[in-house]
């Protein structure tokens, strides 16, 4: 077993296509298992440039950069939804890719991410698809005028969305034509949680302890572990997230963002097949990260039963909270995380701190 879990990983190079701070995160957790990265990513200034073997800047579209980001990666993973598919195709017709190409399709696009989970009996905000402007008023009436309008793709932290209240519609008519919406009811929830789970190829799974989560204007802002819920309520939200990442055929790892409401009844809001920033917590609460619980998926190697050491708080650090850095740095229970990004902006993620406890 152990001769087999050297060969695995000598000489070897996990491909990633997206250079962002889970890009980066990934390639450390690669790197300290003795695996070498290759990254592919539009932006020159990409931070997971910073920890890559070999580098590929290139348009995700580009079939020559494709090809020799292919020939450079034994195996290919991804951090970020927003790939197309048809890049993402024809690299699955050329190495293999965790967690696949099917839990992509459909957290790529929000209608069709609302439809397959509903069509498994499991619970979503109410939904509707808007064509036009008439689409719009028409989910309203039934909404009673309070929702949220989202672009169905290329939506994170935020954008794309439009929270519309006493049938208040944004001036946004022309881009109802022109884009592709969807329309949900509001929660009124009174917890919001977030499930990892990590499925191995032999079909065995691992989920993490839910954590809780804290959200301004779409962006999250803190998460904490673990989730302030009951015993009852975790084992359901468990439940539903190993059901949705199995359906979804996932190999590695999928987070799951769920509300819980008044009655205890959790809805799921989003599905995203890679570490998620409401993960972040797994880097020093627990022996075994959402990272390199990933790469070990990918190279075959054993995953430990999962223990948890700390409680923690993890805080977002964002450009217009920046200054908070040099306080943390001064205290021996926060661990200081900087992405390495090439430019301060307000709302913009430039790194993480984990409060231990």
């Amino acid at each position: 077993m152990k001769n087999n879990v050297i060969k695995n990983i000598t000489n070897k190079t996990l491909g990633i296509l997206g250079g962002g701070q889970l890009g980066k995160m990934i390639a450390v957790e690669a790197s300290r298992l003795g695996i070498k990265t290759c990254i592919f990513d539009p932006n020159e200034n990409a931070p997971a440039f910073q920890n890559a073997n070999i580098i590929v800047n290139s348009d995700y579209n580009n079939k020559k950069a494709l090809k020799k980001f292919v020939k450079h990666s034994d195996k290919v993973t991804y951090e970020f939804e927003n790939i197309p598919l048809e890049s993402l195709n024809f690299l699955e017709k050329n190495s293999q890719i965790y967690p696949g190409s099917k839990a992509l399709k459909y957290s790529q696009d929000r209608l069709l991410e609302k439809e397959f989970i509903s069509n498994l009996g499991i619970s979503v905000a109410p939904f509707y698809k808007i064509k036009n402007y008439n689409d719009l008023k028409d989910a309203l009436e039934k909404l009673k005028g309070n929702a949220i309008l989202k672009t169905r793709k290329f939506g994170y932290d935020g954008k794309g969305q439009h929270t519309i209240k006493k049938y208040r519609i944004p001036n946004i008519k022309n881009n109802i034509e022109k884009n592709k919406y969807i329309i949900e009811g509001i929660i009124k929830f009174k917890k919001e949680i977030s499930v990892i789970v990590v499925i191995k190829k032999d079909g065995s799974a691992i989920c993490y302890e839910p954590s809780e989560n804290k959200h301004i204007n779409g962006i999250l802002r803190e998460t904490a572990f673990p989730a302030k819920i009951s015993i009852k309520t975790k084992n359901k939200a468990k439940a539903i997230a190993l059901k949705l990442a199995r359906s979804l055929n996932i190999i590695g790892i999928i987070a799951i963002e769920m509300f819980v409401d008044k009655s205890n009844e959790i809805i799921v809001n989003e599905v995203a097949p890679r570490p998620h920033n409401s993960g972040h917590w797994t880097m020093d609460a627990c022996n075994v990260s959402q990272f390199e619980a990933l790469v070990r998926v990918i190279f075959d190697m054993p995953i430990p039963n999962i223990k948890y050491y700390h409680n923690c708080k993890m805080i977002n650090i964002l450009g217009e909270n920046y200054n908070v850095v040099e306080k943390s740095l001064y205290k021996k229970n926060h661990k200081v995380y900087i992405y390495g990004k090439d430019e301060i902006k307000e709302a913009r993620k430039l790194g993480h701190i984990n409060i231990l406890f």
